[in-house]
């Protein structure tokens, strides 16, 4: 009887264990990846660091995204926020307000972004972003509405 109780703990303990870890609804966990990459991806825009921000950008994007390194050192982001992720299977729209300014003018504006997020197709959880990042700059510039879409 003692051999059945500890056995049944240790099945016990496993699961829960791995409840954790896989979800019923995402078995290969893309939406954990997604937030993974999402929210690196941000936080390296930032913090100004486009270069590695440009790892989670679609290939096709990246070299016109890398070109707009030049403009964005002359703004500083003061804070960001991912306020809403709609999942579909491949593919995700994530909503981010990024709040900074333009260093010679210091009066912070907002901007808001509709991060296109795509998984590459296989097993793998690659995710990749279709950045707005030229339309935030340009709001947080002062220079467009901020609801300009466009990257």
């Amino acid at each position: 009887m003692y051999r059945w109780l500890a056995l049944a703990s240790v099945l016990l303990s496993l699961s829960g264990g791995l409840s954790g870890c896989v979800s019923p609804s995402d078995p290969l966990g893309r939406e954990d990846a997604l937030e993974e990459a999402q929210k690196r991806y941000t936080d390296f825009v930032r913090w100004g660091e486009l270069e590695k921000a440009g790892m989670f950008v679609d290939p096709e994007m990246r070299d016109e995204f890398l070109g707009l390194a030049r403009q964005y050192e002359a703004l500083r982001i003061t804070d960001s926020e991912t306020s809403e992720i709609v999942f579909g299977d491949d593919d995700a729209t994530v909503t981010v307000t990024y709040k900074g300014y333009l260093m010679t003018t210091l009066v912070e504006h907002t901007a808001h972004e509709e991060q296109a997020w795509y998984r590459k197709e296989g097993l793998k959880n690659t995710w990749y972003v279709r950045p707005q990042l030229g339309a935030v700059l340009d709001t947080l510039r002062g220079r467009i509405p901020e609801t300009a879409a466009g990257f």
